[in-house]
């Protein structure tokens, strides 16, 4: 389940631009696309079952138009056992976002998970988000509108994240991950109402002019749901957007 704030800086760049040129006029759409390869997927810092502990292959598409409309696919390869051996992750999402002024912005949206053969659809459901920027600080919280195998309606995932461009290209990045847990519902035994999930840190770095970028992840594991202490992790990745 993946979600950044990449389609708010874009409005924000499109909104940013205050005059065109005649012979040059400037498309208020824009496609991109990403592909990637995790050492392993760890939803939400849940590092005791990751929900691929192998090498993870993920892509996504987004669209953006220039009124801060934006729309996208993004899914990844599981590791749910013999199973369901070609168990596939599928987020469909879309939403608004804008700016402020230069040093702020926002996003509002709502995604659709679709998990493929896994056997059940139990897993499958919406979520929304809302999300605020602040130079390259960025909260979200994003919300279960329904009991799913995975959460109760209500379950709130907070995550802060901040990045700090370094010397030679590299960047220092980091998030805090945090959970409102709603008691009531399909998922019963929930310790607490509220819980630090996880804290990541990490670099990345772009590869010449190749558009790939390398990165290294260490995740601080915290609590999931019945308070069991998750893990701490190194996650390596390898990146390209186009």
């Amino acid at each position: 389940m993946k979600f950044t704030l990449k389609a708010l800086a874009v409005a924000a760049v499109a909104s940013a631009s205050s005059f065109t040129f005649a012979d040059e006029p400037t498309s208020p759409h824009s496609v991109s696309g990403n592909i990637g390869v995790l050492s392993s997927y760890n939803l939400r810092g849940i590092t005791n079952t990751p929900e691929n502990k192998d090498a993870t292959i993920n892509g996504g598409l987004d669209y953006n138009h220039a009124s801060g409309f934006y729309a996208g696919w993004w899914g990844s390869t599981l590791d749910y056992g013999d199973d369901f051996p070609n168990a596939f992750e599928n987020d469909f999402y879309a939403g608004y976002s804008g700016s402020i002024n230069d040093d702020w912005g926002y996003t509002a949206g709502i995604t659709y998970y679709y998990y493929y053969d896994i056997g059940n659809s139990g897993s499958n459901g919406f979520e929304t988000m809302l999300g605020l920027t602040y130079k390259d600080l960025g909260i979200t919280a994003q919300t279960l509108l329904e009991d799913l195998d995975w959460g109760n309606a209500g379950d709130t995932y907070l995550k802060a994240s901040y990045s700090y461009a370094l010397p030679k290209d590299f960047s220092l990045d980091t998030a805090l991950g945090l959970y409102i847990y709603e008691k009531d519902g399909d998922i019963e035994g929930t310790e607490d109402s509220f819980g630090f999930r996880h804290f990541d840190i990490g670099l990345s770095k772009p590869l010449a002019d190749t558009g790939v970028t390398a990165s290294m992840n260490y995740i601080f594991g915290g609590y999931n749901r019945f308070d069991e202490k998750q893990k701490n992790k190194v996650v390596l990745g390898l990146g390209y957007s186009f």
